[in-house]
This record gives structure tokens, C-alpha cells and sequence, in this order.
């Protein structure tokens, strides 16, 4: 990542993948340091999606969260509060359902915090939503990997769709060396994953400080 906001280039490299559904984590909605843009919403319109931001805190006269593209129409989208007593950033959960043409899907979007204390907070509160939920999609930036407690909590509730289709899936942190996987897409038992990518695209890299997650599913 090279710190340049370029949104239009964000957009090339969301399009270059040529998705149907997209989670997106450090959104900023009206903040000072994004110009006032509305993130989200500009992305929707550079792609053709439907497009809804999902605020977590407020921010630099603005908002930041996260947000959620769609080819398919947006019909329901609400937030929880995340957030703990750690006195450490908000965080929040967006849920929403997506209308695929007659059939209903949940899409959530969430990224956690960056202590293992803070993350079992928000683990729990995230499993407290999924009882309510069947058929469903879980994305975002969870900040713990693999081998952590953090990760065998929540996969007692979730599959990792990725690793269904490799025993290891690729780093996903920094960008342009990833050593790490702290970036899921968790999908309920109602979900058959059939397909992941090796995307490549030469803006892959600078265009965020994290490496995508793609995952085909039915």
C-alpha cells in the first residue's frame, strides 16, 4: 500500500474481479482527510453496485466503518455495537440481506479488534448474532490467525469457507509481503463454497494493505 487514496483505482481493482457481493473493511463516510467523500457510495457508483456504509465510530467530521456492495439489491441492513470497555477503537457488525433474485442471503461484515481480551468480547457478541441467522456470509478483517483461540471459538459456530478448499489458504497481511492470515470469509452450514481465486492484478498491492479474499459459492 502506498497511501494514496485513489478510489478509482480501488474500484479497478474491485472490478477486475468481477463480483457479485463485496465487504469492505476502513471506510471512511465524509471524514476531513477523505475530502468529504462519501466512500462507499462513490465506489457503488464507479462499479454499478448497490452500496451501503456501516458507520463504527465517528470520525475526523466524518464517519468510519465499514461497507457493503452488492449487484443484487440491499433490502435490510442494520448495525451492533461492537465496541468494548477497553477504551481501544469502536468496532461494529453490520448485517444485512441481499435479494438474489427471490432468494434471501445474509451478508456481515465486521472487523475486530486488535487485542485476544478485546476480540473474545466481540467473538461472543458476533455469535449471539449468528444464533439468529441461517443462511449466511461473514466477512472481514479479524485480526487473529489460524493457530489462535480466538480463530477455534469462532469456527465452532462458522466454517472458513477458504480453507474447505485448501488445508492452507493464502496470507492475507501486509499487502505486499503477506506473512500472515488474518482476513475470513466464514460461511454458514447453509452455504456450499465450490471455488476460490489466485487473483492477480498489478494494483492488487497499492491499492490496499491487505491481499482480497475471493470465495464462489451456491
Amino acid at each position: 500500500m502506498d497511501r494514496v487514496l485513489d478510489l478509482e483505482r480501488t474500484a479497478r481493482v474491485i472490478q477486475a474481479t468481477d463480483p457479485d457481493i463485496v465487504v469492505l473493511n476502513e471506510v471512511d463516510s465524509g471524514t476531513a482527510r477523505s475530502f468529504g467523500v462519501l466512500q462507499a457510495d462513490s465506489l457503488g457508483a464507479l462499479l454499478n453496485l448497490h452500496a451501503t456504509f456501516g458507520r463504527s465510530i465517528d470520525y475526523d467530521g466524518g464517519q468510519y466503518g465499514n461497507a457493503l456492495l452488492s449487484r443484487y439489491p440491499i433490502v435490510n441492513f442494520r448495525i451492533v455495537d461492537l465496541s468494548t470497555d477497553s477504551l481501544r477503537e469502536g468496532r461494529s457488525i453490520f448485517i444485512s440481506q441481499i435479494d438474489m433474485e427471490g432468494d434471501t442471503l445474509t451478508i456481515m461484515g465486521t472487523h475486530i479488534g486488535l487485542s485476544p481480551q478485546e476480540r473474545n468480547e466481540q467473538i461472543n457478541q458476533i455469535i449471539e448474532v449468528l444464533a439468529d441467522e441461517h443462511n449466511y456470509i461473514l466477512a472481514g478483517d479479524f485480526n487473529f490467525e489460524p493457530t489462535s483461540e480466538n480463530y477455534q471459538i469462532i469456527t465452532r459456530y462458522v466454517r472458513d469457507g477458504l480453507k474447505e478448499l485448501s488445508p492452507s489458504p493464502a496470507t492475507t497481511f501486509p499487502a505486499d509481503n503477506p506473512d500472515r492470515r488474518i482476513d475470513y470469509i466464514f460461511v454458514s452450514e447453509a452455504i456450499e463454497v465450490v471455488q476460490s481465486d489466485d487473483f492477480q492484478w498489478p494494483e492488487k498491492t497499492s491499492a490496499s494493505d491487505h491481499q482480497p479474499q475471493i470465495l464462489h459459492f451456491k
